[in-house]
């Protein structure tokens, strides 16, 4: 029998409280280095048993439609549907401290040399930006099999609309709200419940 989502988590150990939420995501940012903090938080919560694939396609589609940086929205949003307000909380604080730490104390230490950083450290970051691109590889394709499942009756309207999404923005370079309004309109549209999906008896 599969576990329903909507139930509360009971709080056993490695459950999602306000602590353990917490350090799950000081752990994202720390691994995060270069970029792919999405990509880290999707290991995170899986490995923990947090979120299924599906739970973590949703929500990161909501923190990719919603303003502000993905992966702090990301946070937030696990936060939210695992703890509640503290959960958000705990979650937003987890994924921001160690930046704000290591930025402050790059600022301080290096920013201020002549010549900004050093050749050593700007190499080293390159190599950092490559990793993280794997990284972020290593997340799109479980997304894309979640929506390239969603039909509507027998079409395959997450194919279509993953197909269509990126002809747009990736060649023919329109803007990204009118693509996105169009298109999250299709699939809201297609994938409306049925009449009869609410209380038939």
């Amino acid at each position: 029998m599969e576990d329903d989502p909507t139930s509360p988590v009971p709080h056993l150990p490695g459950a999602p409280t306000t602590l353990n939420l917490a350090r799950a995501f000081v752990g994202v940012a720390l691994a995060g280095i270069g970029g792919g903090i999405p990509a880290h938080t999707r290991r995170a919560m899986l490995r923990r048993g947090w979120l299924t694939d599906l739970q973590f396609a949703e929500t990161f589609t909501l923190a990719q439609l919603t303003p502000g940086p993905n992966g702090v929205n990301l946070a937030a949003m696990i936060g939210a549907r695992l703890g509640g307000k503290r959960g958000a909380l705990a979650s937003t604080v987890g994924v921001l401290t160690p930046g704000l730490i290591a930025m402050t104390a790059v600022t301080v230490l290096l920013l201020g040399l002549p010549g900004g950083l050093p050749p050593a450290l700007q190499s080293a970051l390159r190599g950092a930006a490559c990793a993280a691109l794997a990284v972020i590889l290593t997340m799109v394709g479980p997304i894309v099999r979640v929506g390239w499942s969603v039909t509507a009756g027998r079409l395959p309207i997450g194919a279509a609309v993953t197909v269509l999404t990126f002809v747009a923005l990736g060649v023919l370079r329109l803007d990204l709200l009118p693509v996105l309004a169009v298109l999250v309109g299709v699939g809201l549209v297609a994938h409306r419940p049925s009449k009869g999906s609410h209380g038939d008896t």
